[in-house]
């Protein structure tokens, strides 16, 4: 399924480790580095600096592909170097001509705030319209890529996925994408009950949920597909960080709805809820509808 795959890097520490997971993430075939360079404001002399830059990021690039390929003789590596006035747009705009399957990009930008999980470009990625899939990589799993957690955050990065489920066409969609992906352990599906309302309305909720979501369970289990079935009762978002935990997952696999987070705002803000406060991975799955 993500056979292409675009890294934006910023030549950081993290961003040079982040090579190492790319190389391993299954069933890549070409992957696309880019930079974005921030285009600069200055009345005058603003194309010999961008140049400048631009010449610069293009060495460092090279260096990342023989560092890449290395690793993978098998991928195929395209470097490219763009300026824009915006880092995040730019990210975007080259998904997008690409054909890029999935961005994979860093929790934390370069300028982010001590305590702030999630950095203004990876938010401003993940909030905006797209129609391409986001990797959302932690930045203290990526400060630790060796031994153990390299295996199960790199080529076993599938191997236990937790997808949470509403059970909308579009969550389902997701969770029947996450299926086919390959070196699949496990799916741990998830659904969170909102209380509200008398006790005795909330048991009848849980209780149709779970009998809603053990047939979905059903379905994949009769396609060869390892899983399970949850039900929680909470803040979606908080009960999907907890849970992901608390089940060891390698990954969380959420759908986006196709929508931006501004124009979507429930669902927006679970997904950046957890985004922001995962520890682990996440994949946020675009709708194409």
């Amino acid at each position: 399924m993500f056979e292409k795959v675009l890294f934006p890097t910023d030549f950081s520490e993290r961003a040079e480790i982040m090579l190492d997971c790319i190389a391993g993430i299954p069933q890549v075939r070409d992957v696309i580095l880019l930079h974005v360079i921030k285009e600069t404001t200055y009345p005058m002399g603003a194309q010999v600096v961008d140049t400048l830059a631009k010449e610069t990021a293009e060495k460092t690039l090279d260096e990342a592909q023989r560092y890449l390929t290395s690793h993978n003789p098998d991928i195929r590596v395209t470097l490219e170097t763009t300026i824009a006035p915006d880092i995040a747009e730019g990210i975007l705009t080259s998904a997008e001509k690409s054909g890029a399957d999935l961005i994979v990009i860093s929790a934390r930008g370069q300028s982010v705030k001590m305590g702030v999980l999630l950095g203004s470009v990876p938010s401003t990625v993940l909030c905006r319209i797209s129609n391409t899939n986001v990797l959302i990589m932690r930045h203290k799993i990526i400060e630790t890529l060796t031994g153990k957690t390299y295996e199960k955050f790199c080529p076993l990065l599938f191997s236990r996925i937790l997808c949470p489920i509403d059970f909308s066409r579009f969550s389902e969609h997701a969770t029947a994408l996450a299926g086919t992906m390959q070196g699949v352990g496990e799916l741990i599906l998830l659904h969170v009950v909102e209380e509200a309302g008398p006790s005795s309305d909330a048991r009848e909720s849980v209780q149709a949920a779970k009998a809603w979501i053990d047939a979905v369970r059903d379905s994949l289990a009769a396609q060869d597909i390892p899983c399970r079935a949850i039900v929680t009762t909470g803040d979606p978002a908080g009960e999907i960080v907890r849970t992901a935990e608390e089940q060891d997952v390698s990954v969380i696999w959420i759908s986006s709805f196709g929508k931006g987070c501004l124009h979507d705002f429930l669902l927006g803000s679970t997904v950046q809820d957890v985004a922001m406060n995962s520890t682990r991975p996440v994949v946020v799955i675009r709708s194409r509808e």
